[in-house]
């Protein structure tokens, strides 16, 4: 096992319970304060600049090649170039939503960091612990059944197929959630032991603020973490953070705001690539050889929400916080476009054979309204919660 790997697992083990404040709590040995300096120091990188965003959020300006990713052991040879992007794809320009607001204006000196130069938040303790934690909960959990406190409302693929990437454009809401809990819209896409999860959260335990933020969920056949709290993914872009704030959200009924959320495997080196925003803006990339699995194609993906409660704890909001109507897009949390990039490495827009799975009939549900033959393509609406006041 890689040293890096070592420490995030050891790091896991430590904590097993909350604090009133949603803090894990647990007193630490020696060895057990030696490792989580270790980690600390290694996600610590040394900063060029430090900026912050129109919200409060502090980013250290952290060279290229010193960004977390290249502690990778199989990523020393830094063999990647800074805003590199997929062959296939035309353009790295930041979108403007249908609402006409720049959702990337959000940097208190208008353009975020240097050249040549990633934004990395800048990580205190005991967000450490936090994150580390939220990682351990998140891993590995099965979508068959509900286990541990998680459920779900997707739509998924039901043939092994060869999948180079997908993506849908989902409206962003801000359910509310207690300080153990977790709401999120995503894309999951896995091949055995590997997965990618891109999406927005609500996430006390990850981001205290209780903000929905943008997140990405990696797990290898040694590693699993959010972001970049373990090495792998590149960022390549100086304006865009892995977890940024939304903002403004969407208002059931009044306002909509959505963000596409796009990945692709490029054919011409293997590579996964985030892309975020109408026009795909490349935020980063997960390199092929960090997977073994993914490493060839994806044969499972799924759209959706995805919630999580502790045992005894009233499930929270899923999306708007209403369980959807049919064709009620101007009210609950949605996913249009939904497409997938078939075995012919071509995206379509009607992916075949695709099901509904809902975990907790009673609190959730998904809609899959098809192809509508439109602009919007493939839909689906999701939502929920366990208040009868909002399923009425």
């Amino acid at each position: 096992m890689a040293p890096w790997t070592a420490m995030v697992v050891l790091t896991l083990m430590w904590f097993t319970a909350l604090d009133h404040y949603g803090v894990w709590c647990h007193k630490l040995s020696a060895t057990e304060k030696l490792n989580l300096r270790r980690q600390l120091k290694r996600l610590s990188k040394p900063a060029v600049t430090t900026i912050q965003t129109k919200y409060g959020d502090t980013y250290d300006c952290v060279d290229f090649y010193e960004q977390p990713a290249f502690d990778h052991p199989l990523l020393k040879d830094r063999k990647y170039e800074f805003q590199m992007s997929p062959s296939q794809a035309s353009t790295q320009k930041v979108d403007t939503d249908a609402s006409g607001i720049d959702p990337f204006d959000i940097w208190v000196n208008g353009k975020g960091c240097p050249s040549n130069t990633v934004p990395i938040r800048k990580m205190e303790r005991k967000e450490l612990i936090r994150t580390n934690m939220a990682a351990k909960l998140a891993h590995n959990i099965s979508t068959d059944a509900n286990q541990d406190g998680r459920e779900f409302a997707i739509l998924r693929t039901q043939e092994s197929k060869r999948y180079y990437g997908g993506g849908m454009i989902t409206s962003v809401y801000h359910p509310q959630v207690g300080k153990t809990q977790y709401s999120a819209s995503r894309v999951k896409f896995q091949n055995g032991p590997d997965s990618i999860a891109v999406g927005w959260t609500v996430n006390p335990s990850l981001y205290p603020d209780g903000g929905t933020r943008l997140f990405i969920y990696t797990t290898t056949k040694n590693s699993q973490c959010y972001n970049t709290y373990c090495p792998g993914f590149i960022i390549l872009r100086t304006d865009i953070p892995l977890d940024l704030l939304l903002k403004p959200y969407s208002t059931p009924g009044k306002t909509t705001y959505e963000k596409k959320l796009f990945v692709r495997k490029d054919p011409a080196n293997g590579n996964w690539f985030l892309q975020i925003g109408i026009i795909n803006a490349t935020v980063g990339t997960w390199p092929q050889k960090i997977f073994t699995g993914l490493s060839s194609f994806a044969n499972y993906i799924d759209w959706g929400g995805e919630v999580y409660s502790p045992a005894g704890v009233a499930p929270p909001q899923m999306g708007a916080g209403y369980v959807p109507v049919a064709q009620r897009l101007d009210y609950d949390c949605y996913g249009i476009q939904v497409t997938v990039i078939n075995d012919q490495e071509r995206v379509d827009y009607d992916p075949p054979s695709l099901k509904r799975f809902n975990s907790s009939p009673k609190n959730y549900s998904l809609i899959d309204e098809g192809n509508r033959g439109d602009v919007l393509q493939r839909i689906i609406i999701f939502g929920g919660n366990s208040s009868p006041s909002n399923n009425e």
